[in-house]
C-alpha cells in the first residue's frame, strides 16, 4: 500500500502531512495505518518515517472544512514511539504552522498586501486558527528574516492567532478550576499552588521554587531527576482527575498516551544557556519556562504552551503573572517573551476583563515552516 505524504517542519516540530483522502475513516484501521507509517512501536522508529522523539513523531491530516467560515480542516495526532499509541485529543501550535503552509501551497484562503490569510478549522478542538502566510505572485515565500528558538537559520514569518481557543479542551472557560490559582495536595510535596488554564491545550503552571528546581538546568539534569518526574506525574494525575479529564480507571494509560494536561515550570527571568550553548540574557525574556508531559521534558516549548503561558501572564493573580519582574500594564495588547531550552519566543496577547470574564482578542504566535519532502510512503 502506498500513501502520498509530505514531511513538513512546522515551528520547532516536524511531522507527516497527509491529505484526508489518503487515510481510512476514523477508527482502528486509520490508527493502524498511521502507526505503521511511523514505524511505531519502536523507540527508534527504524522501520518508518517517525523521528524517534515526541517533537518529530507527529501527524497532520488535512482536508476540506465543513465550516463555511474556514478554508481548510486540520486534524493533529501525537504518535507514540515505543508504545503503539495515538493521541487525537491534543493540539500542536508548531505543527499548525505546517498546516498553514500546506494550505497556502494549495492556494486556499484570501490574499491581501502580499500575505495569504487562511482560516484553519482545528478539528481536535472545533476552534479556528487564523494564519497569515507571506507570499509573492501566489507562491508562499521561501526566504525570510524571522528566526525561532530551537530551529537553525531564518525563514518567512507565519503568524498564528489562537484567540478562539479559550476553553477549547473542556468548554468551561479559561480557568476550568473556577479560579486563577488553586491548591493541590501532592504526595511528598504537600499543598502546591498552581494555575490551570484551558487555552489551546490544558496547561498546569507551577512555581519552580515549589519543586526545588532551577529551570535553567540542562534538560538532561531535569530529565534524570526521578523524584521531580514523579512529582510532575502526580500533578498531572491530580488535575486530570479533579477536572474529570480522565477517569480513575483510564488514568494510567491516558497519562502515558495523551499530551494533555501539560505541566509548565515557571520562574522569573534570568540569564541561561540553551541546550545548544546559546547565551540568553535576562533582559531578553519575561519568564523562564520548561514544559513536561508523558514522562518527558520538551526540547523546545509547545506553541500552545506559549499561548497559554502568555495569556495567563497577562492576568493578575496567576502563577505566570507572579513571576513577571515587570508586570504587564493596563494596555490590552502585550508582548510576552519566554525563555525555553531551544531559545526564546514571543507572543502577542490582548486580554480584557469585563465583570470577571476574560476576553481574548489576540493570542498570536510567530513561527516558520518548511516543506522538507513530498513523496510516496510504502506501508508494506
Amino acid at each position: 500500500m502506498e500513501v502520498i505524504t509530505q514531511i513538513i517542519r512546522g515551528g520547532s516540530s516536524k511531522g507527516l502531512f497527509i491529505d484526508q483522502s489518503e487515510v481510512p475513516p476514523v477508527g482502528p484501521e486509520r490508527d493502524a495505518m498511521i502507526l505503521r507509517l511511523f514505524g511505531t512501536p519502536d523507540r527508534r522508529q527504524i522501520d518508518g518515517l517517525g523521528g524517534a522523539d515526541k517533537l518529530t513523531s507527529k501527524v497532520a491530516i488535512i482536508g476540506p472544512s465543513k465550516r463555511a467560515d474556514c478554508d481548510v480542516s486540520y486534524l493533529f495526532g501525537q504518535v507514540g514511539t515505543e508504545h503503539p499509541t495515538l493521541d487525537w485529543q491534543s493540539n500542536c501550535g508548531n505543527i499548525s504552522a505546517g498546516a498553514a503552509l500546506y494550505a497556502a501551497n494549495q492556494g486556499l484562503g484570501t490574499v491581501s498586501g502580499g500575505c495569504r490569510t487562511i482560516r484553519i478549522e482545528q478539528n481536535n478542538t472545533g476552534r479556528v486558527i487564523v494564519a497569515t502566510v507571506p507570499e509573492t505572485n501566489g507562491v508562499p515565500n521561501k526566504v525570510g528574516d524571522f528566526s525561532i528558538g530551537g530551529v537553525p537559520g531564518q525563514g518567512p514569518k507565519i503568524d498564528l492567532d489562537f484567540k478562539d481557543f479559550s476553553g477549547s479542551c473542556l468548554n468551561r472557560g479559561l480557568f476550568p478550576c473556577g479560579e486563577r490559582r488553586t491548591y493541590l495536595n501532592i504526595p511528598r510535596l504537600g499543598e502546591l499552588e498552581v494555575t490551570v488554564v484551558d487555552m489551546a491545550n490544558l496547561h498546569i503552571f507551577v512555581h519552580a521554587s515549589d519543586l526545588c528546581v532551577r529551570p535553567s538546568d540542562s534538560l538532561d539534569t531535569l530529565q534524570s531527576d526521578r523524584g521531580l518526574l514523579k512529582h510532575l506525574d502526580n500533578i498531572r494525575a491530580k488535575v486530570a482527575l479533579e477536572l474529570g479529564f480522565f477517569s480513575a480507571a483510564e488514568l494510567k494509560v491516558n497519562l502515558s498516551r495523551n499530551m494533555n494536561p501539560l505541566v509548565h515550570i515557571v520562574d522569573s527571568a534570568h540569564g541561561y544557556y540553551t541546550d545548544n550553548g546559546q547565551s540568553i540574557p535576562r533582559g531578553d525574556i519575561d519568564l523562564l519556562v520548561r514544559s513536561y508531559s508523558r514522562g518527558q521534558f520538551s526540547k523546545a516549548y509547545p506553541g500552545t504552551g506559549a499561548v497559554g503561558t502568555a495569556v495567563a501572564a497577562c492576568i493578575k493573580h496567576t502563577v505566570p503573572f507572579s513571576k513577571l519582574k515587570q508586570k504587564v500594564n493596563d494596555q490590552h495588547q502585550q508582548q510576552i517573551s519566554l525563555g525555553h531550552p531551544g531559545g526564546k519566543m514571543s507572543i502577542e496577547v490582548s486580554v480584557s476583563e469585563i465583570e470577571g470574564m476574560h476576553y481574548i482578542s489576540q493570542a498570536q504566535l510567530g513561527r516558520t515552516a518548511r516543506i522538507l519532502m513530498t513523496g510516496v510512503a510504502y506501508l508494506d
